[in-house]
């Protein structure tokens, strides 16, 4: 490892803020993540430094990153970029990057199979809680034994949930669509 590569990687997992960025680094590295899903984009800043990461840690030929976003579609438009902003900014890393807009559950219920050996998916805390509640029945099949769910927590002094793909099993039985009975 090159002292370069150790240096980025302590300041990326050490000194990032907020908390969730140190976690999302940290399981990058201990589980050399190299597909990644994103639900909730924001500025890109993170998604350019998590493909960076992968890059260096990943045992995969090529970092594979998704992000899912509302993009335009949002709402509270500050500091946030489009569509065509996000895909210049990810574009100059080497990645395989795809970008889908939409909410949690519907880009999901369309996606998830073409989302197979996800390593990471990160979930960020500005998720419409409803959607993602529902999304979550499609995230189990898009992961493998080593995969990790970090969810981001509202508050920011409380530390990043870190699933594995046993927990998330159990989100997705709890948002099972449920038949009626006639």
């Amino acid at each position: 490892m090159s002292a370069a590569r150790l240096i980025k990687y302590l300041q990326f997992a050490y000194l990032s803020k907020p908390p969730i960025e140190k976690s999302i680094f940290r399981t990058i590295r201990t589980t050399r993540a190299g597909h990644l899903v994103e639900l909730g984009v924001g500025t890109g800043q993170l998604a350019a430094r998590m493909i960076e990461l992968a890059a260096g840690y990943s045992t995969r030929p090529r970092v594979q990153y998704t992000g899912i976003d509302l993009f335009e579609l949002r709402h509270d438009d500050d500091r946030r970029l489009s569509l065509r902003e996000t895909h210049q900014l990810l574009s100059r890393t080497d990645a395989r990057v795809r970008l889908i807009p939409g909410d949690p559950y519907t880009t999901l219920a369309c996606h998830a199979n073409t989302l197979l050996d996800t390593d990471l998916i990160v979930i960020h805390a500005d998720q419409d809680p409803a959607l993602l509640a529902r999304a979550w029945f499609y995230i189990p099949r898009m992961l493998h034994a080593g995969s990790r769910v970090i969810i981001e927590s509202e508050d920011e002094s409380t530390p990043p949930r870190v699933l594995d793909p046993g927990a998330v099993r159990q989100l997705a039985d709890a948002a099972k669509p449920r038949r009626r009975a006639a």
